[in-house]
C-alpha cells in the first residue's frame, strides 16, 4: 500500500459526543464524523457502540449500517473514557479489519491537543475537569473524579455553583443575583421555590447542568458579581489542578509550558484570565500558551504515533483551521 493511501483515525469521545477524524499519512484530512456519547457510565454499551461506529464511518465516508470495508485504515486511536477495548472491537473491527486499535482515557489526547510536542501541563474544563502533564519523561494526571467526587472548575461545577447561588439568594442567605431571573426565563419556572422541583427532576442531568455555564457567562458579562465570582473561582480551581502536578513533578522555578482547553475555556475569557493569574502565582516558571488544537486532533496525533509517524506541518495547519472555523461558527 502506498503511503498516501494509508489512513489513520483519531477519535475524541466521552459523556457528551463523539468526533472522529480520518487523515492520510501524507497529511491530508479525509473526513470528520460525529456521533453521540460513548461513556458507559452515562449511556448503554449498545448506544455507545452505535455512536462510535457512526462517527468513524462518517469520517471515512461510508455508512455505519452496511459499511464498505476500509482496509487502508492502519491505526485508530480512541480517546474514550468509559469505552472498553472489547466495545471498540465490536464497533469497528468489521469496518477496519487491518487497523491497530488503541483505547485510552481522554488525558493523553487533551494534552497533545494543547501542546503537540514537548513537556508541559494542561488543564481541561469541559463537562468535567482534570489536568495532565509530562515532565522529563514522567506522565501524571489528577482530577477527573466525576460529578460526585470532583470536576472542580468544570462546566458542571459552574452550573451547580450557580444553582446553589440562586437557592441561597432565594433564602436571603446569599447576595441577590441576576441569575435568579435569567434561570427563571431559561428554565421556565416562575418562582424561586420551584427551582427545588426542577433540579431534582431526572431530566436535569449532568450535561444540562453544565450547559448552564453559558447563562452564567451571560450574567457575568452584564455585570453580575455573583456570576463573575463563580467563573473566577472556576479558573482558580483549575489552576490548583495544574499547580498540584507542578509540585509532584518537582519543577521548582524551571520554565514550564501550561495551557487550558475545553468548552468552558474556549467560551469564557474570565475563566482563562483567572486561570492564568493563579497559575503564574502558584508556578513560578509557568509560561501560559493558548491550546493549538482540539482533543480530536490530539487523538489524530496519537494515531500517527501508533505507526511511528510524525504529523506534517500541513496536517497541523489543517486541523487548526478546522478548529478555528468551528469556534467561529
Amino acid at each position: 500500500m502506498a503511503k498516501e493511501d494509508a489512513v489513520v483515525v483519531g477519535v475524541d469521545s466521552g459523556g457528551t459526543k463523539t468526533i472522529a477524524c480520518a487523515v492520510t499519512l501524507d497529511g491530508q484530512i479525509k473526513g470528520i464524523g460525529y456521533g453521540g456519547p460513548t461513556n458507559a457510565i452515562f449511556v448503554s454499551e449498545s448506544d455507545a457502540i452505535y455512536a462510535m461506529r457512526e462517527a468513524v464511518a462518517a469520517a471515512l465516508g461510508v455508512t455505519s449500517s452496511e459499511p464498505d470495508v476500509v482496509s487502508e485504515v492502519q491505526s485508530i486511536y480512541l480517546s474514550s473514557p468509559g469505552f472498553s477495548t472489547d466495545a471498540a472491537e465490536r464497533a469497528l473491527r468489521d469496518l477496519c479489519p487491518e487497523a491497530l486499535l488503541k483505547v485510552e482515557g481522554d488525558a493523553p489526547a487533551v494534552f497533545r491537543a494543547a501542546i503537540p510536542s514537548g513537556d508541559g501541563i494542561v488543564a481541561l474544563s469541559g463537562t468535567g475537569s482534570f489536568a495532565a502533564g509530562i515532565w522529563r519523561g514522567k506522565w501524571l494526571t489528577n482530577g477527573g473524579w466525576g460529578p460526585l467526587l470532583g470536576d472542580e472548575g468544570s462546566g458542571y461545577w459552574i452550573g451547580l455553583e450557580a444553582l446553589r447561588a440562586v437557592a441561597l439568594a432565594a433564602d436571603q442567605r446569599g447576595p441577590e443575583t441576576s441569575l435568579q431571573s435569567i434561570f427563571r426565563r431559561a428554565l421556565r419556572y416562575s418562582f424561586d421555590e420551584e427551582l427545588r422541583r426542577f433540579v431534582y427532576r431526572k431530566n436535569l442531568n449532568r450535561q444540562r447542568i453544565a450547559g448552564l455555564t453559558i447563562l452564567v457567562a451571560q450574567a457575568a458579562r452584564e455585570g453580575d458579581a455573583v456570576a463573575k465570582s463563580i467563573l473566577t473561582r472556576a479558573g482558580q480551581e483549575l489552576s490548583a489542578l495544574a499547580a498540584n502536578l507542578a509540585n509532584r513533578f518537582q519543577i521548582g522555578g524551571a520554565e514550564v509550558t501550561v495551557s487550558l482547553l475545553g468548552g468552558v475555556a474556549r467560551n469564557d475569557a474570565t475563566v482563562v484570565a483567572s486561570f492564568k493569574e493563579a497559575v503564574e502565582h502558584a508556578i513560578p516558571g509557568a509560561r501560559y500558551v493558548a491550546p493549538r488544537l482540539e482533543p480530536w486532533a490530539g487523538a489524530v496525533l496519537l494515531a500517527l504515533e501508533m505507526l511511528s509517524q510524525d504529523a506534517s506541518p500541513v496536517l497541523i495547519s489543517g486541523m487548526e483551521n478546522i478548529a478555528r472555523q468551528a469556534a467561529s461558527a
